[in-house]
């Protein structure tokens, strides 16, 4: 069964090329986790329209990497959005499980009109709490951080600051994490990435 899963979008400027990158942690995770021996990963390439993997997939996962378009004049960050938006439409309406991983959950949250700002102290390991007080360290890369969610979204997890670490879709598949879990302590609590693998494993 494959997850599909997108990539940072890069530029070499040595080459003169765009570049689909995938980190390596991505194999990693899928070769020794048990949570994802079912599955096969497979990277989504911008150049080829969604609705040709679609046939293919169990799930998608959006990966981290690059800034939001709306806070990045970037080119390489609206050509990522754009691709995006139509997987997050795609399992709106299919109820294909969608997993968005930090640049992928504030995706999810902004799609959703969520409240996104930049706040510091983010990057390093991180304290999360959960919805029932219990928690955990885990990692943090992100400059930009979920505020408030938008209709249809429910906080799982929240940081210290109160900014929201994990939600979910109240109706449909779709979960969101701010930490990396195919990084270092990106599994030291699977409560969250367990309920979104059941309803992976329960999708005909």
């Amino acid at each position: 069964m494959f997850i599909g899963i997108t990539q940072r979008l890069t530029e070499e400027k040595k080459y003169k090329e765009l570049r689909e990158t995938l980190a390596l942690e991505w194999g990693d995770l899928f070769s020794n986790s048990i949570l994802f021996k079912d599955f096969i990963p497979l990277a989504l390439s911008y150049g080829i329209d969604f609705n040709h993997y679609t046939p293919y997939l169990k799930a998608v996962i959006l990966s981290g990497g690059n800034d939001l378009s709306a806070f990045s004049d970037d080119i390489l960050s609206k050509k990522r959005d754009a691709y995006e938006m139509k997987i997050i439409e795609y399992c709106l309406k299919t109820d294909t499980p969608l997993l968005g991983i930090c640049r992928g959950a504030q995706m999810i949250a902004y799609y959703f009109n969520s409240t996104l700002e930049k706040l510091s102290h983010h990057i390093g390991d991180h304290q999360v709490i959960l919805n029932d007080g219990s928690s955990f360290i885990c990692n943090s890369f992100h400059n930009y951080a979920i505020i408030n969610l938008g209709r249809n979204l429910e906080i799982l997890a929240r940081a210290k600051d109160q900014s929201i670490e994990a939600f979910k879709h109240k109706d449909k598949s779709i979960f969101g994490l701010m930490w990396h879990i195919e990084r270092k302590n990106g599994l030291n609590n699977t409560k969250i990435l367990n309920e979104w693998l059941k309803l992976v494993k329960e999708k005909k």
